[in-house]
């Protein structure tokens, strides 16, 4: 049997994690830890729900101009 040995990585939105950053002032790896649901911590779920409130807008705008 063959196994695929390539590792599968992650792509956030680099634009909200930047803001992320500047709003809540964690480093980047923190930020992409809290994302990716590696913290558990109050701060990391909320940094979470902003991730995800500000890319979801990004996300339709991408769908809808693929189905023009």
């Amino acid at each position: 049997m063959d196994k695929s040995k390539k590792k599968k990585y992650n792509k956030y939105n680099a634009s909200v994690i930047n803001a992320l950053i500047e709003k809540h002032g964690f480093s980047g790896r923190y930020i992409r830890q809290c994302v990716s649901g590696e913290r558990t911590s109050l701060s990391a779920d909320k940094i979470r729900k902003d991730y995800q409130s500000m890319v979801a807008p990004s996300e339709n705008k991408v769908k809808e101009f693929l189905n023009e």
